[in-house]
Parts: structure tokens; sequence; C-alpha cells
């Protein structure tokens, strides 16, 4: 502490000294220079703050469709906490004892920094990440819906010749997540929004070719009130065919997504297996030069296995 001070005291001194000699130009030239670096900081800080609004409006957009209860400021700490036992348990789990070059008696600990810092990011995105897939889950299944809910509103158009009524008349008949979904909407648009405004934000947010369609077709209706029914059926269509070549794209990736599975689950089989009934061949391959890079290859390879399933369970269905 009082090297600190010494220090501090020291470095006061000479920018004291050195503004004593300054003269009137060299102390502008030095206060605009300051006045710049103090407004590229700030300049920094805010679109630090302008990306981490953003992820709250996107954080507050998904929970609202997968109705969860938590305010941002829980989940970012909830990311933290995963963020420190992650760090905490990957150092222990990728520390590695070698023998130094004075003799095998005398044991150095090394760490796999690599492994450790991908670990430790993984961990702190976890909550974000099951997240994410809960919200995708739901979108899913809710464009998975969407055929049979249009072709309902579509029925109830025909009798009662308005979107808006013919959808409020639907929702009691719709699947379960699309039921959801639109009484949330309904009681949006009861509490003073536009019908199709209310539709707009809802697509955004779901970022479904489906809604969107729906949109136009409920803002071409409230405009010109004429070939709405001509606009559901071309909508029905469209997902239909949608569906059918998504189907086809899936079962043409089906084989490929299960050899990798396969492939990636015998991979961490026989890493453990030789690490539980031959642990001295194991740390020997650890010890090695390509040891840390044998490690890291297993972990990057199951991320990016992860990743491509979740791309594949989340495709449509």
């Amino acid at each position: 502490m009082s090297l600190i001070l010494c220090y501090g005291m020291s470095i006061g001194l000479l920018i004291i000294l050195f503004a004593w000699f300054f003269r009137d130009t060299e102390k502008r030239t030095f206060t605009k220079y300051v006045k710049k670096r103090l407004t590229s900081i700030q300049e920094r800080s805010l679109k630090k703050t302008g990306l981490m609004n953003k992820t709250k409006i996107l954080f507050d957009q998904r929970k609202e469709i997968i109705q969860l209860n938590m305010k941002f400021k829980t989940f970012v700490m909830i990311s933290v906490i995963f963020l420190i036992i992650t760090f905490a348990g990957s150092i222990f789990m990728f520390k590695i004892t070698v023998p130094s070059i004075q003799g095998s008696q005398v044991l150095v600990m090394k760490y796999n920094v690599l492994a450790i810092a991908i670990v430790t990011f993984v961990g702190g995105i976890f909550p974000w990440l099951i997240f994410n897939i809960v919200y995708y889950s739901v979108r899913k299944l809710i464009n998975k819906q969407a055929l049979n809910t249009f072709i309902l509103i579509l029925n109830n158009y025909i009798v009662r010749n308005n979107l808006e009524a013919a959808t409020w008349d639907s929702i009691e008949g719709m699947p379960s997540q699309m039921k959801s979904l639109f009484s949330r909407i309904q009681t949006e648009v009861n509490g003073g929004g536009s019908f199709d405004q209310t539709v707009l934000r809802t697509a955004n947010i779901l970022k479904i070719q489906a809604f969107r369609d729906f949109y136009n077709t409920a803002h071409s209706s409230i405009i010109s009130g004429g070939n709405t029914d001509e606009n559901l059926y071309r909508l029905i269509g469209k997902i239909r065919s949608k569906k059918i070549r998504a189907q086809t794209i899936k079962e043409d990736l089906s084989p490929l997504i299960s050899k990798a599975i396969v492939f990636t689950i015998f991979m961490v089989v026989v890493y453990f297996a030789v690490g539980l009934f031959w642990p001295d061949s194991i740390m020997l391959v650890k010890q090695s030069s390509i040891g840390v890079y044998y490690t890291d290859s297993i972990i990057i390879a199951i991320l990016i296995e992860v990743g491509l399933l979740l791309k594949y369970l989340s495709m449509e269905d």
C-alpha cells in the first residue's frame, strides 16, 4: 500500500511539474487530447450500454412468448454465477501435473488454458442457451400449428366476413400453444392496440413468415376490406408447400446427423473409458506435447456437434 502511495505521489508531482512549464498553447493541446480521450471512452461505454439495452429488449420480447416470469437483472446474475462456477470447476478439471526438468520427483502444475476459456465461456452463456432453446422450442411448436390455425380462421371468416372477429372466434378451437398466443394478442388489442400492428409485433418477435403473411392479410383487410379470403387461401398454400419442402430437407439430413451423433458419442466414451480403466495411459497422453490439443479437439468437436444438432432440431417440420 505504501509503495502504491509513493508511486501515486511521484506521478502527481511530475504532472504538476510538467504543467508548470507548459505554455498556453501546449496546455490547450494537452486539454484537447484529454477531452478527446474522455469522449472516446464515453462513446465506447455508450455502445456497450446500447448492446446491453438491445439484449434486454430481446430478452423481454422472448420471455413474453415463453411466459417466463423473471427480470433481466436476475437472469444476468444467474449467468454470472454460472460463469464463476464453471471457471472454478474447469480449473480443477483441466489441471495437469507433469514432472519438472530437475527430476521426476518434483511435479509442476500446468493448466489447459484454452479448455478452461472455452468451458468458462460456455458456462457463462449456458442460461442464455437454455432460454433460447425453450424459446425456439415454443416457436417451432407455434410454427407447426400455424397451418391448422389459419385454416380455422379462414373457415370462421367465411361465416363472419370479418377477419378480426373470425380470429377471436377461432381461439377456442386452436391448438394449445396457438390458443395461448392469440389470447395474449386479443388481450393487447382489447387494451387499445390495433389488431394488425399487434400481429406485426408478434411476427417480428417470432420471425415466422406465416405470421408476417397473416399481418399483410390483416392490414390489407383493414385498408381495402376485399380479397381477404383469397389472401388466406394463398397464405395456407404457402405454409403447406413450405412444410413439404422442409420435411424433404430434414429427411435428407437425418442420416448425416445420426452418423455425426454416433461418432461424437463414440469419441467421448472412448476418452472416458481409457481414463477410467487405463488412467496411466491417459495421463501420459495429457502430459505429452499433443495431449492438450487432443483434449481441446474433443471439446470443440462436442460443441460443434451440439450446435449442429440444435440447428437441425430448430428446423421447421
